[in-house]
C-alpha cells in the first residue's frame, strides 16, 4: 500500500489535473443528464429494478438512480448478506460497502441510504485512482497524447456511467489496472496482490493469472520473483469454497446465470455462433421494439471489441494486455450471448488503448464522429438506466 500512496505523490504534474479535470467535465454531464431524465423520461418499471427500493427511489431518483439494477443486490448483500440467486456477484465490493457503512446504520432506512452513499464513493474514488493509473500505465510505452485519448475514450464510452454506479465496475478496473502497473514496473507482489483483490471482485479477475504470467515471460522475470503470480486464484477459490459450503455448489455464480438470465444457457457456445444469433435477432426484431437498440449495441459492441485484440497484434502491442483483452471479451459470451457485453468491455482497458491508437491515425472528421457517437450513446444509455430501462 505505501507503494501505491508513493506513486501517486510522485511527478503527478504532467497528468493528475488533466485527469482530474476530464473526469469532473465527465461526472458534470452525467449529472446534467441524470436531472433531465428525471424531468422528461418515464419510469420504464414502478415495482422493481429500482435502486433503494420503489419508495426510496421515488423520493429521491437523482441519489437512488445510481443504484438500479444490479445495484440493488449488491446494496442487499452488503446489508444482509447473501440471499438466494445473488452468488453471481462476487464479494469484495459489498463487503467493502459493508464494512464502511454499517457503523451509520440505525434502521432500515439508514442502511439503505449509508450503504448506498457509501458504495457511489467507493465507485468514484476507484474510477478515479483507475484514470491516473492508466494514464501512467499507457506512458511507459507512448506519447502524452495516446494516454490522454486512452482515457477520454474510456470516460466517453456509451457505458461508462456504470463506474458512476453502485457496480463493482470501478473497483475492478482499478485493481486489474493496479495489477499490470506493478507487473511493468517488475513489483511481483503488489501486482500479485491487485489481481488477488480482482479475482474476489469479478470472475474476470482469473484472466489476469495468464496475461501476467505472459507478461512475465515476456520480462524474462526470475520464477523467485514473479512466484507470487501463482497466488492469483486465491481470490476466486475463496469465494468458491464459500458458495460450496452455503449452497452446495462451487460454481453457483455460473451455473445461476440461466436462471437469472434466460438468453444464458448451459454448456459452451462458441463465437462465431453468437455472431449469428445476433445477424438473425437484427433481421427478424421489428425497430420500433424497445430491445432492438440493445440488441444493436450489445451487437456493434461484440464484433467491435474482437476485432481490436487483432488490430493490436498487427500494431505490435504487448502480448500480454492483447491475451486479457480477447479472454476478457471471449469469456462472458461463453453461455451464447452478448447481453450485458457493452457493460462487461469497460473494464478491458487494454481495448480503449487500441481505439486510441486507431483514432489517432484517422482523419480529424471521423475521429470527431466516433466521439460524437460515444457521447450521444452515454447521454440515452444513462437516461435509459436512470428511469429504469435495461442497458446492459
Amino acid at each position: 500500500m505505501s507503494s501505491l500512496i508513493s506513486f501517486f505523490k510522485r511527478n503527478t504534474t504532467e497528468y493528475f489535473f488533466t485527469i482530474i479535470g476530464v473526469f469532473l467535465g465527465w461526472r458534470i454531464i452525467l449529472s446534467l443528464v441524470a436531472f433531465l431524465a428525471v424531468a422528461i423520461v418515464p419510469l420504464g418499471s414502478t415495482d422493481r429494478f429500482l435502486g433503494g427500493g420503489v419508495e426510496n427511489y421515488l423520493l429521491a431518483p437523482l441519489f437512488y438512480g445510481w443504484a438500479n439494477f444490479d445495484g440493488e443486490h449488491y446494496l442487499s448483500i452488503s446489508i444482509f448478506g447473501y440471499k438466494n440467486l445473488e452468488q453471481a456477484f462476487f464479494p469484495l465490493y459489498p463487503k467493502l460497502i459493508d464494512l464502511l457503512s454499517s457503523p451509520f446504520y440505525s434502521d432500515i432506512f439508514s442502511a439503505i441510504f449509508s450503504s448506498t452513499l457509501i458504495g457511489l464513493l467507493i465507485s468514484h474514488l476507484a474510477f478515479l485512482m483507475s484514470l491516473v493509473l492508466l494514464y501512467k500505465l499507457v506512458r511507459i510505452d507512448y506519447s502524452q497524447k495516446i494516454s490522454l485519448w486512452t482515457v477520454l475514450l474510456l470516460l466517453s464510452f456509451p457505458t461508462s456511467f456504470y463506474f458512476a454506479s453502485l457496480y463493482n465496475e470501478s473497483l475492478f478496473l482499478f485493481l486489474a489496472v493496479a495489477s499490470f502497473y506493478f507487473a511493468r514496473k517488475k513489483r511481483w507482489l503488489l501486482s500479485a496482490l491487485m489481481a488477488i483483490f480482482a479475482s474476489t471482485t469479478r470472475v474476470f479477475g482469473i484472466l489476469l493469472l495468464p496475461a501476467l504470467a505472459l507478461e512475465a515471460y515476456q520480462q524474462k522475470a526470475a520464477l523467485s520473483k514473479s512466484f507470487w503470480l501463482l497466488f492469483i486464484p486465491l481470490g476466486l477459490l475463496s469465494y468458491m469454497y464459500y458458495q460450496w459450503t452455503s449452497v452446495g455448489d462451487p460454481l453457483a455464480f455460473y451455473n445461476l446465470q440461466t436462471l437469472v438470465g434466460p438468453q444464458h444457457q448451459q454448456g459452451l457456445i462458441l463465437f462465431p455462433q453468437v455472431v449469428y444469433r445476433y445477424i438473425k435477432m437484427l433481421l427478424t426484431l421489428e425497430t420500433a421494439n424497445p430491445l432492438y437498440q440493445t440488441v444493436v449495441l450489445e451487437f456493434l459492441t461484440g464484433v467491435t471489441f474482437f476485432l481490436l485484440p487483432i488490430y493490436g497484434f498487427f500494431k505490435k502491442i504487448r502480448l500480454s494486455y492483447l491475451l486479457f483483452a480477447l479472454s476478457g471479451l471471449l469469456l462472458p459470451t461463453l453461455p451464447g450471448s452478448f447481453s450485458s457485453l457493452p457493460r462487461y468491455v469497460i473494464i478491458l482497458f487494454p481495448s480503449f488503448l487500441l481505439l486510441a491508437l486507431f483514432i489517432t491515425n484517422i482523419p480529424k472528421l471521423f475521429r470527431y464522429l466516433i466521439m460524437l457517437f460515444f457521447l450521444g450513446g452515454l447521454l440515452v444509455e444513462t437516461a435509459l438506466f436512470l428511469r429504469g430501462y435495461w442497458v446492459a
